[in-house]
């Protein structure tokens, strides 16, 4: 990816470079589309995989317990974790409280939702 990355900023410094009166504009340019092309590469990391540790696991529309219900998980529907995001801290099955919520796609049902990461 950096090499892809790399090539573009040199393609793009080599046209525009040459013309006067557009340097700070072009580095501003450069640098914005430099970042977007790292977060781009953040966003395309791999989905990781897992599994529901208690049966009726609801998923929910947002990372919060007040959100609507999209569906319900079970152990063995297998899931993709899309990504992880701070919501409404929930109390686990051991005590411990988290605020760490995953948005999921339930492999067996194709429902997309948050849930818990106490559950998962």
């Amino acid at each position: 990816m950096h090499t892809i990355r790399n090539a573009v900023l040199a393609g793009v410094a080599a046209l525009v470079l040459p013309i006067n009166g557009l340097g700070s504009g072009v580095a501003h340019f450069m640098f914005e589309f430099g970042h977007r092309l790292a977060e781009l590469r953040h966003e395309d990391r791999p989905d990781r995989y897992g599994d529901f540790r208690v049966p009726g696991v609801n998923l929910r529309a947002e990372p919060g317990t007040a959100s609507a219900v999209v569906g319900v998980g079970n152990p063995g529907d297998r899931l993709r974790l899309r990504r992880e995001v701070a919501g409404e801290p929930v109390t686990c099955v051991d005590g411990t409280r988290s605020n760490t919520w995953w948005q999921v796609l339930d492999r067996r049902t194709r429902v997309t939702g948050y849930a818990s990461s106490c559950f998962l």
